[in-house]
């Protein structure tokens, strides 16, 4: 057991090292540049030796990720060098994978060591392709020095042996405790024992889902709804059935008239910002649709990760009806995408078969990970990075706001996507596949339509970490705001 955390202790401490190829901000891209490479007194060509040596500096850190390099012009009046020398310099980088060249923008750093960079983290998106599709929170200066510091704490504790143990699967007992107190800054009524310690918040929902149903149950959620509510339908052989929604979510008298036709088992609801759709259930409507549900014997999966980025909003269901509502969230949403520790409160009935499904789908949720979060809830960090995140997404808004003054759309100050509807003769498809031919990629609803609902011709808008740059971030959906009053271009046949 010593050796183990010894070895626990030396991968915790080598994995502050490479910190920076997992999450990092872009640290002045436009500032001013001092900076030249050193180089060495080795015989070869000229331009060679300067892509070694900004090689050599992007391999030590000290150039990071994000971080744009001297205008070739620039570069080439301080070293004395020519202009050519200093463009094959560049293209030289370019072609080892450390850098990219954006025209009209200058060159930038991309991952440091590319080739040895575990794949699971090198860059796999599109050049030249501003990413409005991919659901992450934002993350920058904060994020790596309390990253690090937390590491480095945690591979001197003398907790760490601990965190060696197979069990209990449903999260170690302090995990478990503090989650509980962080639940109760949400709203909710929670104790140690009726909390599992989950995988993120998807995790959570599928083990909910598995507790409460059997292979053929009818199930209803929003008609448009995220898009693992209805894989993990169709995996679990249940019967999906969508319901009508306005901008506060799922209608009462909709999911009524379901119950009233058929024996609907389980509502899955986002009540706080619904994927795609960003509705936001006011407490009337969520005080209706738990009586609906206690009328009619049914038991309610609550995902609420994206509650955390609201600071006043109603209670969630889970408190309004706590004996029928499986409640789930995480911090992935809302702290860092890779912080995917869970908390799945259930009522006291359904813990021994919670517990067999958290069991049968990965054990128990990893320890690290949840150890962290734990000691981020205790310190006060976690709260300052949502603070962060919450400011932050609002100056985004306000961004985006700008850009699409005119145009209808669904969304909150603090949320992470938008729901725009097309105006005039656009329809999804043609919408999607002109955006990304002008270099922004959007969700189309496909993936969130239930059965064979209508295409309700919008699309979702991520405004997050997929794109990290707010420069870039205002010229995307600027781009999106020019094609949103033009005129599609009529199609042919296939």
């Amino acid at each position: 057991m010593l050796f183990a955390a010894q070895v626990i202790r030396r991968l915790v401490t080598m994995s502050i090292a490479v910190l920076d190829h997992l999450i990092i901000g872009d640290e002045g891209a436009s500032m001013r540049w001092t900076w030249k490479p050193v180089l060495s007194s080795s015989v070869g060509a000229r331009y060679q030796a300067i892509a070694d040596a900004i090689a050599a500096a992007i391999d030590s850190g000290e150039l990071r990720p994000g971080k744009r390099l001297p205008p070739q012009r620039d570069l080439s009046f301080r070293m004395g060098v020519s202009v050519q020398t200093v463009f094959r310099a560049y293209a030289e980088l370019e072609r080892r994978g450390l850098v990219s060249g954006e025209v009209g923008r200058g060159t930038y750093v991309r991952y440091a060591n590319l080739d040895k960079v575990p794949g699971s983290i090198v860059d796999k998106r599109e050049e030249d392709v501003l990413d409005f599709s991919t659901m992450a929170p934002i993350v920058g200066e904060k994020h790596v020095p309390a990253l690090r510091d937390m590491l480095a704490a945690l591979s001197k504790s003398r907790e760490l042996e601990s965190l060696l143990s197979h069990r209990p699967i449903v999260g170690l007992h302090h995990h478990r405790s503090l989650g509980a107190d962080w639940l109760k800054t949400l709203g909710l009524k929670a104790s140690a024992e009726t909390i599992l310690i989950t995988n993120g918040c998807q995790h959570g929902l599928w083990v909910a889902l598995a507790s409460v149903t059997e292979p053929g149950d009818v199930i209803a959620s929003d008609h448009l709804v995220d898009s693992s509510v209805i894989t993990s339908s169709a995996i679990l052989k249940l019967q999906l059935r969508g319901l009508a929604s306005d901008e506060a979510g799922v209608l009462p008298d909709a999911l009524a008239a379901l119950c009233g036709r058929e024996r609907v088992s389980a509502l899955c609801l986002t009540p706080t910002l619904n994927n795609p759709t960003a509705s936001f259930m006011d407490e009337d409507r969520r005080r209706a649709i738990a009586e609906i549900a206690r009328k009619f014997n049914v038991w309610i999966i609550e995902d609420d990760v994206f509650g955390p980025l609201v600071e006043k909003k109603p209670p969630p269901m889970a408190a309004l009806a706590p004996e029928r509502t499986c409640y789930a969230t995480s911090f992935s949403k809302s702290v860092m995408h890779s912080l995917r520790t869970g908390y799945l409160l259930v009522p006291e009935e359904l813990v021994s078969r919670a517990v067999s499904r958290l069991r049968t789908t990965g054990w128990m949720s990893n320890s690290f990970v949840a150890e962290i979060s734990c000691r981020w809830l205790s310190d006060g960090t976690t709260a300052e990075l949502i603070a962060w995140q919450i400011q932050k997404l609002a100056e985004r808004h306000k961004i985006l706001g700008r850009a699409l003054k005119d145009v209808q759309k669904n969304s909150h100050p603090t949320s992470l996507h938008v729901w725009l509807p097309l105006p005039g003769l656009w329809r999804t498809g043609p919408f999607v596949e002109e955006a990304r031919r002008r270099g922004v990629l959007v969700t189309g609803p496909d993936p969130f339509i239930v059965g064979r609902e209508a295409d309700p011709h919008a699309v979702r808008l991520t405004i997050g970490d997929s794109v990290r740059d707010d420069d870039d971030f205002k010229r995307g959906v600027e781009t999106l705001a020019r094609l949103l009053v033009s005129d599609p271009e009529p199609t042919l046949p296939p």
